[in-house]
């Protein structure tokens, strides 16, 4: 992004982005030419507008290169993303091939300091590689069941409490799903998701877990919004007694 000098606008505009850039921060405030209303460029007749307004201007001055769709770039801020985008991955894949092909030095990869490569082209050039790892007990993709620990006397209210502070699930209204003996091989605990089922299960919030869950180890199902996958909780009682806040 540039910022012109509000001088240079004014006075000598010296190329065409100076003829846009003073029908949009001088001549659009002084004509005012829909009233009050604030400049929207995604509005085609205010950027129609703007366009006349930039190429009177390069006219009055010999500036030629005004147009409709320069007229937009400039205003918008818009660089040819897509031409330059395929351009950096272009150069980057071929620095790789090069490393390959001359082992002038190692590749991109995890051994060699990382293969995500991250770009940042605004004030300059600027590039670095990482390594993504997977959290096993990643609350979006994780397979991995987390391991909850709670008194035996804790009731499925305060279980979905300690759930949504447990900053390893960060869940916002779960529904919660047991092992049974059913033909799906799970049972409902409480799900706040489908009214019908909500209407069923509201009154096991006062229940104590240990209805459904009788030992340690076994896994609860958990779906929640804020995830895209459903979730497994370990639960492992302790021998605390459950403390009401």
């Amino acid at each position: 992004q540039i910022n012109y000098p509000m001088c240079t606008l004014a006075d000598v505009p010296r190329n065409p982005a100076h003829c846009v850039e003073w029908a949009k921060q001088i001549e659009w405030d002084r004509a005012k030419p829909f009233g009050e209303d604030d400049l929207d460029c995604d509005n085609p007749k205010h950027m129609q507008w703007l366009y006349q307004a930039a190429l009177k201007r390069a006219e009055d001055h010999g500036i030629q290169g005004v147009t409709l769709k320069f007229t937009q770039g400039v205003a918008k801020r818009i660089i040819p993303a897509i031409a330059a985008t395929n351009a950096v991955v272009a150069a980057a894949c071929a620095n790789e091939v090069l490393k390959l092909a001359t082992a002038v030095c190692g590749h991109m990869s995890t051994e060699t300091g990382g293969h995500y490569m991250m770009y940042q082209g605004g004030d300059g050039i600027f590039t670095n590689t990482m390594s993504h790892e997977k959290q096993d007990e990643c609350a979006v993709c994780g397979r991995k069941a987390v391991r909850l620990s709670v008194p035996k006397e804790i009731t499925i209210s305060h279980l979905i409490e300690q759930m949504k502070s447990d900053a390893r699930l960060r869940l916002q209204n779960p529904a919660i799903s047991a092992p049974a003996n059913t033909a799906s091989g799970m049972k409902t605990i409480y799900n706040p998701h489908v009214k019908s089922i909500f209407e069923k299960t509201k009154a096991n919030l006062d229940e104590m877990l240990v209805t459904w869950v009788t030992e340690s180890g076994l896994e609860l199902t958990i779906d929640d919004p804020v995830m895209a996958t459903q979730k497994q909780v370990a639960i492992h009682y302790t021998d605390e007694s459950m403390v009401v806040g």
